[in-house]
């Protein structure tokens, strides 16, 4: 091996250990930054100031709501993976695309009556001075996720 290789690798060596260290170093600090259900739990109790029978069924009624999200979601990218095989081929079938598309159009629309129907439970949940809270706290839920690109990106 020459001189010049050694000198190359020892700098991809160190290139690639910076980045390792760059990567992990971002990855800690979202993760110490994330949500978990408690940090919404105590979000919605806080903002509704919700009794602890309340707090309870709001946490119940998040876990199904949040399980049956995720299913849908982790349906949809199975199908846009799908959608994608049928396309990059050598030749695209374009009809298997657009009927996958359409199904993913399906499973999107469950996946948002499952929010809606989430939301219903937590409304019959709430007294009717805390449902005007519950809308506002829903929308900023809901913009905080917008901002965060989706993240909830309904975590695998």
């Amino acid at each position: 091996m020459s001189l010049s290789n050694i000198k190359s690798t020892k700098w991809l060596i160190g290139a690639l250990v910076l980045m390792n260290l760059v990567l992990l170093s971002i990855l800690f600090s979202f993760k110490s930054r994330g949500h978990n259900h408690n940090d919404k739990g105590n979000f919605l109790k806080k903002e509704l100031n919700l009794s602890d029978e309340q707090a309870v069924q709001f946490k119940n009624s998040y876990e199904v709501y949040i399980k049956n999200a995720r299913e849908h979601s982790k349906e949809i990218r199975n199908l846009k993976k799908e959608m994608i095989g049928a396309i990059s081929s050598e030749i695209p079938d374009t009809l298997k695309a657009q009927n996958i598309a359409t199904e993913i159009g399906r499973k999107e629309v469950a996946k948002e009556k499952l929010l809606i129907n989430h939301y219903l439970r937590l409304q019959t949940e709430c007294t009717p001075e805390q449902r005007p809270k519950l809308k506002h706290a829903f929308q900023k839920i809901l913009s905080r996720k917008k901002r965060r690109g989706g993240k909830e990106k309904e975590k695998k």
